[in-house]
Order: structure tokens, then sequence, then C-alpha cells
């Protein structure tokens, strides 16, 4: 596949990293020579200096002969004329990254979901796909606060099955039993393991220790049962933000509605001001989450878990760890640079989400084969979630899993039959023609991944 991407910020250059290890053809645009010389410095692409928007430039890149056009710079309108005029002179399909309120919800014409308030658009102005990670990150952070304690949520087949990341406790009633003895709670399973920074997906004989990082599989009203057997957190009734954006915004907007008592912290007494007109039921304040004197007088100790969302990585991981110091029980930073998030949970800060990732996942999706459907990047993308279809005549369909050939680092967690049942397999179920299957699997066994699932001709 030849891929174009507009703009080397941490998303482009993400996504071109990850293209890149697929073996895709690429070719990066910007305007900033630093930029251009750091991805010759450290990736296998061609390049272009120039202005995304411009159709000389966009001629230049040869848009007209690529199957997917990328546009991820910090300006959403050149994102989007980039993305628009791709699209007119030949391009497959386009994305385009924003970053703006604007864009959250509205009526589009060409047949674009008029009710696409979650951050992703499809045919929005006839670009194929428009992505808001500052929207997208807002979700993520609302389901961690409904949690029961994980550091992270992902959900698949339209929210009906979950997958939770927790960190085990040196009293967790897990520890040291081997898998295959764990009464886990019904349509739930054990995924992966993070261990020293290590992804492995474990057998029965595998058994889990104190610190731990775990994924956990299962249907989506079982998760909480799960969640309390593996630590010992509970969703939060009190959640203080500390932002200046969309992120914190949206956070605190779906709280509030939630019935959850929420505080928004603002250091920026104009924006304060008008986020409070917008946000009734959220008690929103004007103060610097940096300020320990500040967090001390809003009691930030006594709220149920903290989030930092501004646009300075510093002031995020700050802020975080004064609140943590605070008593705080648990904390989460917005982090830009993808490449830091392992640091910020080293020094202390229980969750660390990267909006560049979150907005690559669904990007990379569409460089995927047409039979796979999601895409999530786990373990600093050491391991992905698919959600795949299987093909008539595919291994996977052609006996009970237990006797089907599933490659070691590979882990079915749920099946959505074509009746749209769901259900999490054991070894007795047998995949059929049609469903589709969530896959977690190493990054290094996606191709054994993508045979398992398509059409044998034997």
């Amino acid at each position: 596949m030849k891929v174009v991407i507009i703009g080397m910020g941490e998303v482009g250059r993400y996504v071109a990293e990850q293209l890149v290890k697929e073996r895709h053809e690429v070719v990066v645009v910007d305007l900033d020579q630093r930029m251009i010389d750091r991805t010759k410095e450290h990736l296998d692409v061609a390049t272009l200096l120039g202005y995304g928007a411009s159709p000389r430039v966009l001629r230049q890149a040869r848009v007209h002969e690529a199957d997917l056009v990328v546009a991820t710079t910090d300006v959403d309108e050149v994102n989007l004329i980039a993305a628009l005029a791709s699209k007119r002179l030949g391009a497959g399909k386009t994305i385009a990254r924003v970053q703006s309120r604007v864009y959250e919800d509205g009526d589009y014409e060409d047949g674009a979901d008029a009710d696409a308030d979650d951050g992703v658009h499809y045919g929005m102005l006839g670009i194929d796909l428009v992505v808001n990670p500052q929207v997208l990150m807002a979700e993520e952070m609302f389901q961690i606060a409904r949690s029961h304690g994980a550091l992270d949520v992902h959900f698949f087949a339209n929210s009906r099955i979950e997958l939770a990341e927790i960190q085990l406790p040196a009293d967790s009633v897990v520890l040291n039993i081997q898998l295959k003895d764990l009464r886990m709670p019904e349509h739930t399973r054990v995924g992966a393991i993070i261990r020293e920074d290590k992804l492995h997906i474990p057998t029965g004989g595998d058994h889990m220790e104190a610190g731990d990082r775990v994924y956990l599989f299962g249907k989506t009203g079982q998760m909480h049962a799960a969640e309390d057997m593996f630590c010992h957190g509970r969703e939060a009734a009190r959640v203080a933000i500390y932002s200046n954006d969309v992120t914190g915004e949206r956070l605190a907007k779906h709280l509030s509605q939630s019935g959850v008592d929420t505080l928004l912290m603002v250091d920026d007494p104009n924006t304060a001001r008008e986020m409070s007109l917008r946000l009734p039921r959220v008690t929103v304040v004007e103060g610097d989450g940096t300020d320990m004197t500040k967090l001390e007088e809003e009691e930030i100790g006594r709220y149920d878990i903290y989030f930092a969302t501004t646009d300075d990585d510093e002031d995020n991981l700050m802020s975080g760890l004064l609140a943590k110091r605070l008593g705080t029980p648990r904390t989460a930073c917005k982090v830009h640079r993808h490449a830091y998030l392992d640091i910020y949970r080293q020094l202390g800060i229980d969750v660390a989400l990267s909006p560049c990732q979150i907005a690559a996942d669904h990007i990379l999706r569409f460089a995927r084969p047409a039979q796979v459907e999601t895409v999530v990047h786990l373990g600093d993308g050491t391991a992905e979630v698919l959600e795949v279809v299987a093909a008539l005549g595919s291994p996977i369909t052609k006996a009970p899993l237990r006797k089907v050939n599933v490659p070691n680092g590979v882990f079915l967690g749920g099946v959505i039959t074509t009746e749209d049942d769901v259900l999490v397999p054991d070894g007795d179920h047998q995949v059929q023609p049609g469903d589709s299957v969530i896959v977690l699997a190493l990054a290094s066994k996606r191709n054994a991944v993508e045979k398992l699932f398509r059409r044998s001709l034997f």
C-alpha cells in the first residue's frame, strides 16, 4: 500500500513508524526542514518539503497514486484542505486529524453521520475519516473513571466486549495461582501480562505476581466483577480535572451528566468563565494545577481520581504527582510525547495516555486488510488487538478452538457471531465463517493472525 502522510508531528511520526514496520510504501510531507531531516535519519521513507495543503505539493507527492493520505499537522484547516484536495486529485482514502471542538458534532453532507459526537466522523465533507484525538481521549478517560481501578479501557463489538488493563497490588487474591486453577468471573479471561516492561500471552501454567499489569477480556457487564477480584478499585464518585482544552471540558461534561461530583480547574480566567457557562453541572475554578497551595485549597486529596490534560506535558506530570502526594488514590495524565509514557508510570502516575496513539489506532485501521475491523496497540506497540472477520474456509473455522493450531503469542478474547451473539470463547467453541473475533496478538504474529483468518486454498 502507498501512503502519504502530511505533517510529521507526534501523530504523523508514530503512524509512519508503524506503517514502515508493516512494509508499506510511505511518503511524508512537512513544511519544517528539521522535521524532514529527523524523519530521514530514523525512517526508510520518501520525504518532501512543502506546504501540505498546496495542490502543487500534493501533486509532487503523487497523492493520485496513493491508497491512503493522512493529514496530521497541528492546524485543523490545513488537514481538512489537504484531505479534500487529495481526494479530488484521485487519492484512494483520506484521513484528517482535527483538535478543535468546532468539529465535534453537527450535520454534514455526503452521507456523513449526523450524530457523530464521539471524536470520529465518517464521510465528513467527503473525507473518509475525520478523527479528533482530544475527544477520543476524553471518552477513554471517562471509561477509566467508571471502571473499578483500571489503568486503561477499550471496547469492541459495539461496546459489548471490554478490555481492561489492571495493575496487581501486593495483596491481590490472584497472585501466584496458575491461570488454569484461577476461577474467573463468568465471561472473563486473562489475555496478556506485562512484567518488567515485557508483554507476553500467558498459558494455563503461568501465574501472576505483584506489580504485573494484566489485560482482562470479558463481556462489558461482567468486567467490574473481574476488576474487583484483581484489585481494590471502585467507580469514581468524585473527580477532579486540571485542563485548558477540549479533552478536559468533554470529560467534565460526561462525568457530570453521569452524576459524578466533578471539579474542573482551569488556569486561564477567561477560559474558566466560558467553561463555567457551558458546564452548569460542573464546579469550575480558576487555578494553577501545579500550585500545591491551590490543590490543598481545593482538597484534591479527597477526590477518587485526578486527571491532568493540559497541552503541557511537564505541567501534567507535576500536577499529577502533587495530587498523588496529597492523597488522591488514582492519577491520570495526558502525554503528548508518546515515548514518555513509561517514564510517567515509573514516576508514580497511575494512568498515562497518549492522544498520538489513540489517533494512530483509528488511522491505522485504514491500512489493514478488509477483514480487520479494529486496531488497538498495547505495550508500547509490542502487541495489538484486532477485530477480525473469519473468511469462508479459513483455518480458524475448520475445528473447535482446542484443535486449531492457534500460534503462541495469540489470544482469542471474544467472538461476535453472525447472529450478533457475543461470547468469550473456550476450547470447545468453533468459529463460523462471518464471525468477528477479537484477537490479542504480539505484533510479530500479525501475519500469522491474518493467515489464520484468510480463506485457505487447501
